[in-house]
């Protein structure tokens, strides 16, 4: 059992979810009513599971960067989730749900060493503010139809970071999502001088 000062709020709402699986089926409605605000980041983390490796997924890191960007921005104006009329009373199989709630627990409480509830100051003006223009901007980044090795990886692992971090209010998780913005810049500095570079090269060659 997880220490409480220990067990962040996504345990709570996974929790709560077992409880609604066990009198049956559950609708999508109820599931983002219980992740309330923090439905957006339980979205941004699914979204970005694809890019955390290096081989970019060219045509798909365009959509699902610029769908991060607006989810994220939704979050910042503490906005709940929108679900389309036709789907939010769509009933889904309790057994199901169950099954990826309790495996999802059982994950996150493996993980409760080091990712829990602490440095509640980065969940504060203006470290908000400054964490979600980060997001935007690393979405955005991923977004770009870049087919370079690393060029999805790089701002992935800012978004996961604070998907994380959000989901769990653990403001380490924000701390290493800034520092990772910061070797994203670097990273994306390099291919910006690299190119530069190239495009100086090919001007000399012409040239001569």
């Amino acid at each position: 059992m997880i220490q409480p000062k220990r067990r962040g709020p996504l345990l709570d709402h996974l929790d709560a979810i077992e409880a609604e699986c066990s009198k049956g089926e559950i609708a999508l409605k109820t599931i983002f009513n219980i992740f309330g605000i923090d439905g957006h980041y339980v979205l941004i983390f699914f979204l970005i599971l694809p890019f955390l490796q290096p081989i970019p997924l060219f045509g798909l890191s365009t959509p699902f960067g610029l769908l991060i960007a607006l989810v994220a921005y939704f979050a910042y104006r503490r906005r709940p989730p929108v679900i389309p009329k036709r789907w939010e009373n769509k009933k889904l199989p309790g057994p199901t749900v169950l099954k990826i709630a309790e495996g999802s627990e059982r994950v996150f409480e493996k993980l409760a060493f080091i990712l829990y509830p602490r440095w509640k100051q980065f969940f504060k003006e203006p470290f908000r503010m400054i964490s979600s223009v980060l997001l935007i901007f690393n979405a955005i980044l991923l977004a770009l139809p870049l087919p370079i090795p690393f060029s999805n990886a790089f701002p992935a692992w800012m978004i996961l970071f604070q998907a994380l971090g959000h989901l769990e209010e653990d403001g380490f998780f924000i701390l290493l999502s800034y520092i990772q913005t910061v070797a994203c810049l670097i990273y994306f500095g390099f291919l910006a001088f690299g190119v530069s570079s190239g495009i100086d090269f090919l001007g000399n060659m012409e040239f001569w």
